[in-house]
């Protein structure tokens, strides 16, 4: 679960708005119906919570948002993997990722809506009614600290829990939920964690590791925040002032005291969740000193991400440290990452092959998610180029109308690349450049090209009819050549003609029109091959025909050899000739 910890810079951007309050009563109406016992429901629960976060998160910054959107969907695989710890562990995130929106918004909103965000807050996160009670009243800084204390006291308790946890799985969950009331207060300027120590701390526990001495050293740090936190609360203000550098009425964010050290973080990537009855038993471990704890483990988790041999020593470090910032602390974790990805833009490609391009996009949109934050990073250091045209590839076709499996394939070729040269090294792929270059025709333009060749394809076979008028059974073949010859590029318009009707004319049920492609699959690909027969027999016989009447195949009988035998005159032959134009065309 490690994956779902590492987008610790993005949440120092968090906003508030107006309708959060509204909006999280009914996520948590939603989720509320999550439960493995019925897998339909929970699904269906998720589906509408998704909707709801894209539809009506005004109230959400869109980084939070995006994030959330993704652990809801991590938790749909929870639920069809019947992993309670899991699902558990991910609905934790969501609901705390929240908090931390209401939590923000409680200190910037007006005094009259203090009250809505603080009960939300209370349902979202778990916070002691008895601390929260009375906060709205309170000045700014003073219920800062009221409230960072007690989810310290939550923090303290639930590293406790996993300390004399009975099994992996129990002493993961808890980890997850002190990581979970850690986002809530991360931004403050006294913190004296870092979402990394959590993230290795998981990281351990899912690994099989020892973990105890990592649990300790998060478990004091957090008693140690609370004790300052009294400290500060205890002299009067107009005798010591408070030691703390920011001022007084801050807004929740990174400080200048406390830069990027202290990342913020909404969904890093995730390591197994190992079974309760596979789980190795939890034995006690020496405790390790709290103060070289964080620095040693650091190294350790920088040293445990292999480079491949290719790599410069500095491309390495640069790499490693890169990773480690991601949450990756094996390489392995790294390629687990891409194969999500990967999996992702198969499910897109699927969806494509059922004529659903909205399911189609919404892949696109969470591969491009997970791509820009878990894997961009790390392979701009390999090969920025490649990086940026699948970037723009996935940005541009999740969005576009009209999509093809081509599309799609040609991305997941390119993710392949990317990840055959984090192994291999960086090498020039011109032929993949190009093609990732044509996606970005997908859309309107490539619409309108195929609906202007079908219309325009049609013309040759008005002028063959205008011309002869089906009296020769010979050009009527050549005809019929033709009309299967462009039958192809007719169809194809077809398709998009429906692509655009079912997301722009409002008729969704054209949608299916988009599997005559002959680039959507294998039935038009087959189909397309069996026409060229019809066109090469249609042809044939007429061409055949045509060259009989001019008198270049001896088969017409007597007539073709009387012909032949009478030699008339250059003159006579002439008008002959007229004649038998006129009379067989």
């Amino acid at each position: 679960m490690k994956r779902w910890f590492a987008l610790a810079p993005f949440l120092g951007l968090l906003a508030l708005a107006a309708p959060l309050p509204q909006v999280y009563d009914r996520l948590e109406e939603a989720l509320r119906q999550v439960r493995l016992e019925n897998p339909t429901q929970a699904l269906s629960a998720l589906d509408r919570a998704q909707s709801l976060l894209r539809q009506e998160s005004d109230g959400l910054p869109p980084v939070l948002r995006d994030a959330t959107l993704l652990h809801l969907q991590d938790a749909r695989q929870a639920v069809l993997r019947q992993s309670r710890v899991d699902l558990e562990a991910r609905l934790l995130l969501v609901r705390h990722l929240l908090g931390k929106a209401l939590y923000d918004g409680f200190f910037q909103a007006p005094p009259g809506q203090k009250a809505l965000y603080l009960t939300r807050l209370v349902r979202a996160t778990g916070l002691s009614q008895p601390v929260a009670q009375g906060a709205e009243s309170l000045a700014p800084e003073e219920a800062r600290r009221r409230l960072e204390a007690g989810y310290l006291q939550l923090m303290a308790e639930d590293l406790g829990q996993a300390l004399s946890a009975g099994s992996r799985p129990q002493a993961y969950l808890a980890l997850a939920r002190a990581y979970a009331r850690f986002l809530v207060i991360q931004d403050s300027p006294q913190s004296t964690l870092k979402a990394q120590d959590f993230i290795q701390a998981i990281g351990q526990v899912s690994g099989g590791e020892d973990f105890r001495s990592s649990v300790r050293g998060l478990q004091e740090r957090a008693l140690a925040w609370r004790r300052h936190l009294q400290t500060q609360a205890a002299p009067s203000p107009s005798a010591t002032p408070p030691p703390s550098p920011a001022p007084a009425q801050s807004s929740p964010g990174p400080s200048a005291g406390k830069p990027s050290s202290t990342p913020s973080a909404a969904s890093p990537p995730s390591p197994p969740i190992p079974s309760p009855s596979a789980s190795p038993p939890i034995s006690p471990a020496p405790q390790a000193s709290p103060a070289s704890s964080p620095s040693l483990d650091a190294v350790a988790t920088v040293e445990t991400f292999r480079t491949p041999p290719w790599m410069d020593p500095e491309t390495a470090r640069r790499f490693r440290q890169q990773a480690y910032d991601l949450g990756y602390n094996y390489n392995f974790e790294l390629l687990d990452a891409v194969d999500q990805v990967l999996l992702e833009v198969g499910l897109a490609a699927n969806a494509l092959g059922r004529a659903n391009p909205d399911l189609a996009r919404e892949h696109l949109q969470r591969t491009l998610w997970r791509f820009q934050v878990q894997l961009e990073p790390l392979f701009s250091l390999i090969n920025p180029e490649l990086t940026q045209q699948v970037s723009s590839s996935l940005i541009h076709l999740s969005t576009a109308t009209g999509l093809r499996t081509l599309d799609v394939f040609a991305v997941y070729e390119g993710l392949e690349e990317l990840k055959r040269q984090f192994a291999q090294g960086p090498a020039s792929t011109p032929w993949l450049s190009f093609k990732l270059w044509l996606t970005l025709s997908a859309g309107i333009p490539r619409a309108v090209l195929f609906l202007l060749a079908a219309a325009l394809s049609l013309f040759p076979l008005y002028l063959i009819r205008l011309t002869f008028g089906g009296r020769n059974v010979y050009w009527n073949l050549l005809a019929l050549a033709f009309l299967f010859l462009f039958l192809p590029i007719v169809v194809e318009g077809l398709s998009y003609f429906g692509a655009i009707m079912a997301d722009y004319g409002g008729a969704p049920f054209l949608a299916f029109l988009s599997n005559l492609s002959i680039g959507q699959g294998l039935v038009p690909y087959l189909a397309w091959g069996s026409a060229i027969f019809l066109v090469v027999a249609f042809s044939a016989a007429g061409l055949r025909g045509i060259a009989a009447q001019f008198g270049l195949l001896r088969e017409r009988g007597r007539e073709v050899t009387a012909t032949q035998d009478q030699r008339p005159s250059a003159t006579t032959l002439t008008s002959e000739t007229i004649v038998e134009w006129d009379e067989e065309f």
